[in-house]
């Protein structure tokens, strides 16, 4: 965006918050204009959402959040100007003026969401690149136009897992620009926890100097390893700069914080992210079994948790042995299923409800996508930016997952929920499988319409 573009979107924002009398505070955070201001009333919100580069609005108690994204800084600087307020240092976002006083579940639960999702929402691109290209994959492979065994096939297939399997690196480094610490080495510290050598000794164990304690793992596809990482990273890395001498900054602190980090997240934090994965799978299998269509609407209601987490990958080894020794799968149905259907829901209903343009476009996109089987588009680029389709995934997801437990619906093998191999879920209970997709989506949209979903929320 050109400079005159930034002077000409101030200038609309200024004009519709009321003008400079009205604002009594302006900051900024890594992705929003924050606005205290005397009188709410004044403040043009549909409008604010109209002007081109507004990416939405919300207000956080008496504080008026514009969504702009990466080139908030800039934008910031011309209001700043045209408005004649002095720059003040952008804050961090985990320590809003209104959540670090409230250390309630709700408060603790938004800087959560709030920090998944600044660190989730610049690697939205590359997710959606690839989940798109799944889905024409799997789309032109169900019509026979391409053999799965071709070269052509399994070169693109390859290149549509490169954004998920490297997850990690991609996460490290938003995490590393979230967390304020040099963004190139957190992605290098997390593709040490991802190399192929590391992955290929999953399970060896070892001692480091003969006293650390390491196992090996394979944290390929995985977010929460990378981003504890990461985080206890930075803190490292500003010991460094408070310590090291400048003359050797640029050589000592690169090398301790990698090595630092890397011995850590190998032997502590990774293992922790792995072990609150399996612990999630294992709790999930305990609540199909034992709460039946109460554990199944559990399921379907954290499921999108488990995937924005990476911690749905815990769960392939619980699905496998139910294949090997039952010959169909139960869990598939009651998270993935219920789930999936619920955010294609939701996604398709922000395209038919949203006034912006290219919210419509990712609304279309992830939600035909979604509807096949890939849905980290739809969950990281809609669903973990607003509130309300959260919600309402959630609940769709659970009433889905309790009808799928209570008529014990069953899939024959891995696959793509809910349409993408819908074969495999042609048994004796298919009719209960439709009706557990069906209900999914319509709670979804009734949801969506019952909270008067908006641009904004």
């Amino acid at each position: 965006m050109a400079k005159k573009n930034y002077e000409e979107m101030s200038k609309q924002i200024l004009e519709c918050v009321g003008g400079k009398e009205n604002i009594t505070q302006l900051t900024h955070c890594v992705t929003r204009l924050r606005f205290n201001v005397r009188d709410k009333s004044v403040v043009k919100v549909n409008e604010i959402e109209k002007i081109k580069g507004v990416m939405g609005t919300q207000w956080s108690g008496e504080q008026f959040q514009i969504i702009i994204g990466g080139e908030v800084g800039d934008v910031y600087k011309v209001v700043c100007q045209l408005a004649g307020f002095q720059e003040e240092a952008v804050i961090d976002e985990n320590l809003d003026v209104d959540l670090k006083k409230d250390h309630s579940i709700k408060g603790l639960f938004m800087i959560l969401m709030d920090t998944l999702t600044s660190i989730l929402a610049p690697i939205i691109p590359a997710i959606v690149a690839c989940g798109l290209l799944q889905g024409v994959l799997y789309s032109v492979q169900s019509f026979g136009w391409l053999d799965p065994n071709g070269e052509t096939y399994v070169f693109f297939f390859n290149c549509a897992q490169a954004a998920f399997y490297f997850l990690p690196v991609l996460i490290g480094y938003s995490a590393g620009k979230r967390f304020k610490c040099s963004p190139v080495l957190a992605a290098t510290t997390s593709a040490i926890l991802m190399l192929p050598a590391f992955s290929a000794m999953s399970g060896t164990s070892i001692k480091l100097f003969g006293i650390i304690p390491i196992t090996y793992a394979g944290y390929s596809s995985t977010v929460i390893p990378a981003i504890l990482t990461v985080y206890f990273q930075s803190y490292i890395e500003k010991i460094c700069k408070k310590f090291v001498p400048k003359m050797i900054d640029i050589i000592v602190t690169p090398l301790v914080t990698v090595m630092v980090s890397a011995v850590v997240g190998w032997a502590l934090l990774a293992p922790i992210g792995g072990w609150l994965g399996t612990f999630l799978a294992e709790a999930i299998l305990w609540l199909y079994e034992t709460l039946g269509p109460i554990g199944g609407a559990v399921c379907g209601a954290i499921y999108p948790f488990m995937l924005m987490s990476g911690m749905q990958v815990a769960m392939t080894p619980l699905i496998a042995q139910n294949l090997s020794t039952l010959g169909y799968d139960f869990l598939y149905p009651v998270t993935s299923a219920a789930s999936n259907s619920a955010m294609a829901a939701c996604a398709l209903y922000i395209f038919f409800k949203s006034r912006k343009q290219d919210t419509k476009s990712l609304g279309l996109s992830t939600g035909v996508t979604a509807l096949i089987g890939v849905t980290e588009p739809v969950l990281f680029g809609l669903i973990t930016k607003y509130r309300k389709a959260l919600l309402s995934t959630i609940i769709g997801g659970a009433v889905s997952g309790a009808i799928m437990a209570l008529f014990k619906v069953k899939y024959l093998s891995f696959g793509f929920v809910p349409f993408g191999t819908i074969v495999l879920a042609v048994t004796d209970t298919f009719v209960y499988y439709m009706l557990g997709v069906i209900v999914a989506m319509v709670v979804t949209v009734i949801m969506m319409a019952v909270l008067k979903w908006g641009d904004d929320e």
